[in-house]
């Protein structure tokens, strides 16, 4: 399977892949760092990954043939319409892209300007403003891995593994994520706040955290157990190819 995520290559070990997720909110209930900077952050990578997703899309050259599960307008999809790479392009362009600002307009309205009422103000606008060096040096980071993930991708020839159909869906767990966290994150923020933690000076944050890493590190798990599994059977394959080639000599 084409590898769409630095996670998917090999994987870390399950425990410190939990462990890099628990630490940011370790750092917002007892250090400065503040949510909106995190998950800001993270809806930087989900661009950047965005980015390079569809820059693959013009690169991806194995053909896809259509499934007869999916249909449109009650007609099953023809093999030209799911190679169609201009126009899924111009689909994936235009539906991601309203979905990242709609969330974008959220993250900073709901979770920004509530955690700089509730916290600090100026921490909101030097993270917005990438005047925070966290932030700014955390966005270099993100642009320099997922370009070498790109470049790699490309040296490798994985395109030619990879159909357009694989990367032409505009919906993953990272907008999940971002998605639940938004809606649900600005209940729990008022109930940390008002009810758990009243005089904490982050409140606000140790809910929106809580609820964030605990749903990055379900679906971080999940991602990682799903290449464990493939990686599994491609030894399995690998070995029993092995096997054959050895018996027919």
């Amino acid at each position: 399977m084409p590898i769409f995520d630095p996670r998917e290559r090999s994987g870390p070990i399950l425990p410190a892949l939990i462990l890099a997720n628990v630490i940011p909110l370790v750092g917002i209930i007892y250090y400065d760092v503040s949510f909106f900077a995190l998950f800001y952050l993270y809806w930087w990578e989900t661009v950047i990954i965005s980015i390079f997703r569809w820059q693959k899309m013009g690169w991806a050259s194995k053909p896809s043939e259509p499934d007869p599960n999916v249909t449109y307008n009650g007609k099953m999809l023809t093999y030209e319409q799911v190679n169609n790479r201009r126009g899924m392009r111009i689909q994936y362009f235009f539906i991601r892209s309203g979905m990242m600002l709609f969330y974008l307009l959220f993250i900073v309205v709901f979770v920004g300007i509530m955690t700089a009422v509730q916290e600090d103000a100026t921490s909101f606008a030097m993270a917005l403003t990438f005047t925070d060096k966290w932030v700014f040096w955390s966005f270099i980071g993100f642009v320099a891995l997922h370009l070498i993930e790109y470049i790699t991708w490309i040296q490798t020839e994985q395109y030619k593994e990879t159909t357009i159909a694989e990367l032409a869906s505009p919906f993953d767990a990272r907008v999940l994520v971002m998605h639940v966290v938004i809606v649900g994150g600005t209940f729990l923020a008022m109930f940390t706040s008002q009810k758990l933690f009243p005089d904490h000076p982050h409140a606000a944050s140790i809910g929106y955290g809580t609820l964030f890493v605990f749903l990055k590190t379900i679906i971080d798990v999940i991602a990682w157990n799903n290449n464990h599994s493939r990686q599994k059977a491609v030894v399995k394959v690998g070995n029993a190819l092995r096997g054959k080639s050895n018996s027919s000599k």
